[in-house]
């Protein structure tokens, strides 16, 4: 069976109490950040973007972030590529 390599990427997430937002960032990606109402809308939408970020950098030819100092401990999501 083919084994798919993934993209690890650290996710920081924060809320704010005075907005009631919860906000997810991505500094690998050119600090990549999404907002939603819930911890689980901000994930989605981050991972959403991420996606959308790494397909337009894929498709413009550019190397994909591979920084080993962005690899730190956190709550990561998985990107297959190709």
């Amino acid at each position: 069976m083919d084994k798919k390599k993934a993209l690890h990427y650290q996710i920081k997430f924060s809320y704010d109490p005075d907005r009631g937002v919860f906000s997810a960032l991505i500094p690998a990606l050119g600090n990549l950040l999404a907002t939603g109402e819930t911890f689980a809308e901000a994930e989605a939408n981050i991972r959403d973007a991420a996606l959308q970020y790494l397909e337009a950098m894929h498709l413009d030819d550019m190397p994909l972030p591979l920084q080993e100092h962005d690899l730190e401990e956190g709550i990561y999501i998985r990107i297959p590529r190709e």
